[in-house]
């Protein structure tokens, strides 16, 4: 029988190295896909991407119901199934993250309604910020909601909303965030609009549910769910990241035997490290970067990760939103909605500048002014796109 081929992020470690083996073994001898994707096991497994899976996902379903579907907000959707017991574990992963925030809460969510249940206590992230604010309340009022899930950028704008129009949200408790790149500056907008509400974000999908939660002591580390997932950072040329270094997210799901995902490539970028908070035994992450789409390249190709540009667009006062689209090394959009009654030529001046600096004196930009930048048709929200 040949011998397994281990992936080096496994070696050494016992626990995954085993169960990577165990789903590994079972997919080669069981699972159509595998059989054609991974015949011989005892070469490295290849990174799954996700236009494999489109290519072949009636495939990797194998006859399984679907039981997700992604929003599609970055491509194609992929679909995926769950067997109850798979289920159950996201389930009790989901408690044990409630619990460990203090216990539930009533809430109310905005988020993609293509990608979550839509009912009573859920609208729309595109439905316009009064009329969410008018849902928060009214759930308040109704249901004494004080807790919101949504997404950062959808947060972000309603931070702002509540500050500019000095609201009182003060009976807000809790606040997550999930599904997008959060950074430390939506806790401040947090802490403003919602004086009363601990903030908390978590890092998932809907292929292979919570990936890890924000370490409640060292805010800026994620921790991994490792009895269900095993999570390797790639480097470009496919060795494993050092602590610390930005790399590919690669997951494999142990206990997925429907549309079983090993060394799958997420399209996002992050950073593994050891936590120092000495009181969560998990491995942890750190950087999560977001999807490589918003990642744009410098006249040599290399990556320009785009958190280090965002608060020159975040913190200009001339404008109400943005987006950035680099269609050449050397050539981008930048889309932009000017604030009522003000002069966008220094916002023009500091981009133009900027870009100069990061990308060449040759750079090009095309300036798009818009009433509105809207959101993709899965509720996500891109501020930078790389279609290089």
């Amino acid at each position: 029988m040949t011998e397994l081929h281990i992936p080096e992020s496994f070696r050494n470690r016992p626990y995954a190295k085993r169960h990577f083996g165990l789903i590994a073994r079972w997919a080669v001898a069981n699972h159509p896909f595998y059989q054609k994707h991974a015949p011989d096991p005892g070469q490295p497994f290849p990174i799954l991407t996700r236009a494999v899976i489109q290519a072949d996902n009636q495939l990797l379903l194998n006859g399984s119901p679907v039981t997700g579907r992604t929003s599609g907000s970055t491509s194609t959707p992929v679909e995926i199934s769950w067997a109850p017991p798979r289920e159950r574990i996201d389930k009790q992963d989901s408690a044990r993250l409630v619990a460990m925030m203090g216990g539930p809460l009533p809430n109310m969510k905005i988020v993609s309604t293509v990608a979550h249940k839509k009912d009573a206590t859920t609208i729309d992230v595109a439905t316009p910020i009064p009329e969410q604010i008018e849902f928060i309340l009214k759930r308040q009022a109704e249901a004494g909601a004080c807790s919101l899930v949504t997404y950062p950028t959808n947060v972000e704008m309603l931070c702002k909303y509540v500050i500019e129009h000095g609201l009182d949200m003060g009976f807000m408790r809790r606040v997550t965030c999930l599904s997008e790149v959060y950074e430390p500056y939506h806790d401040q907008l947090i802490a403003q609009a919602f004086p009363n509400a601990v903030a908390h974000c978590t890092y998932s999908s809907v292929e292979t549910g919570l990936i890890a939660t924000r370490c409640p002591f060292n805010r800026e580390n994620y921790h991994i769910a490792a009895h269900k997932l095993g999570v390797e950072f790639l480097d470009p040329d496919g060795r494993p990241c050092r602590d610390g270094e930005p790399g590919q997210v690669v997951i494999t799901d142990y206990f997925n035997r429907r549309s079983t995902l090993i060394r799958y490539a997420l399209g996002d970028l992050a950073a593994p490290t050891t936590c120092g908070c000495g009181r969560i035994d998990l491995p942890a992450m750190t950087n999560i970067i977001g999807k490589v789409r918003g990642v744009l390249k410098d006249p040599t190709g290399r990556p320009v990760i785009f958190t280090h540009l965002s608060p020159m667009f975040r913190d200009s006062p001339e404008i109400g939103q943005f987006q950035v689209v680099q269609e050449a090394l050397d050539r981008f959009i930048v889309r932009y909605v000017p604030r009522r009654g003000a002069d966008v030529q220094p916002f023009l001046d500091r981009v133009r500048e900027r870009f100069a600096g990061e990308f060449g004196a040759g750079t090009t930009i095309a300036f798009e002014s818009h009433a509105e930048i809207p959101r993709s048709a899965g509720g996500k929200y891109h501020a930078a796109i790389c279609l290089v």
